[in-house]
């Protein structure tokens, strides 16, 4: 058994990683104990991780602790990577000090980009949130994986390629999938099983060409991609314009007169780079208070 600890720099707000955590039924949250239990395979062997908060406001500390030591440093590095250990919360709040959104920055500061396990999980799960609404996508997601996957230390892998692959849409229709949506899962399965699409290679390049690589892929759309981007390559300086609760969380806190269009939201996007990812954060926070 190994344990490793992690200091944030504060302001990193713990309640706020751990109540959006709690929204999904697949993730391991002990909010009394301020634990939670992260699946991740190192090396083709599935592994189970537990973070737990152990410090304060005014010393952030997470301890990281596994079983295998030679999993260590990888495991370390990817859960630093989903829960943002590494975030320079002066650095973002000094880039907003004085535009017309530093009351959200001020009021949000701290709250971290919370990322997925991997890019294969993250692909699948936004494929399958895709149109619906937010508890019944985690419900539709749920029974997804809870059917197919693996259950190891009350944490929950998403089932691998090759078994997504050799299901029916029939099956996937008894989980009330959509015809195309429960098409889409199994296509994507297949086009990584046969090696015509490649996602550790997504790491090494750019936004322009993650979309590139995507997009051809049927069931993948900008809003898809563009949650890949933030969700499992993590990148900083994205805004996914065609979200409905990020229009949403704009017009309210703009106080617009009718909800803004894709593309306005985009020119909003070139006043919070390099940092957008994180103002995406904010406002669908914001939604919730």
């Amino acid at each position: 058994m190994w344990a490793e600890k992690v200091f944030p720099q504060k302001p990193y707000n713990v309640d706020r990683l751990f109540r959006r955590l709690s929204m999904d039924p697949l993730q391991y949250v002990d909010d009394d104990n301020k634990i939670l239990k992260v699946p991740l395979r190192i090396k083709g062997q599935k592994g189970v991780y537990s973070v737990q908060f152990i410090g304060t406001d005014e010393q952030p500390c997470f301890e990281i602790s596994g079983k295998d030591a030679k999993t260590k440093g990888e495991a370390v590095t990817r859960i630093c990577e989903m829960f943002d250990l590494q975030m320079d919360p002066n650095s973002i709040y000094s880039a907003f000090r004085k535009t017309n959104i530093s009351s959200l920055v001020e009021n949000y500061i701290g709250m971290p980009l919370i990322g997925e396990t991997d890019v294969y999980s993250t692909l699948l799960k936004n494929i399958i949130h895709q149109q619906l609404n937010m508890k019944f996508a985690y419900t539709l997601t749920y029974r997804f994986v809870s059917q197919y996957g693996t259950k190891v230390d009350n944490a929950w892998f998403y089932p691998q390629p090759e078994v997504v692959s050799k299901l029916k849409v029939e099956e996937l229709r008894e989980l009330q999938f959509s015809q195309r949506k429960a098409e889409y899962v199994i296509g994507i399965a297949k086009k990584i099983v046969s090696g015509d699409l490649d996602l550790q290679k997504l790491h090494t390049l750019t936004n322009q060409e993650v979309y590139e690589e995507l997009l051809p892929v049927r069931g993948v759309g900008p809003w898809t991609v563009e949650c890949v981007l933030l969700f499992g390559l993590r990148r900083k300086d994205i805004l996914p314009a065609g979200d409905v609760g990020i229009q949403n969380a704009i017009l309210k806190w703009y106080q617009l007169p009718t909800k803004p269009t894709k593309e306005e939201v985009k020119a909003y996007q070139k006043n919070w780079s390099p940092y957008s990812s994180y103002i995406s954060m904010y406002l669908w926070e914001s939604l919730s208070g």
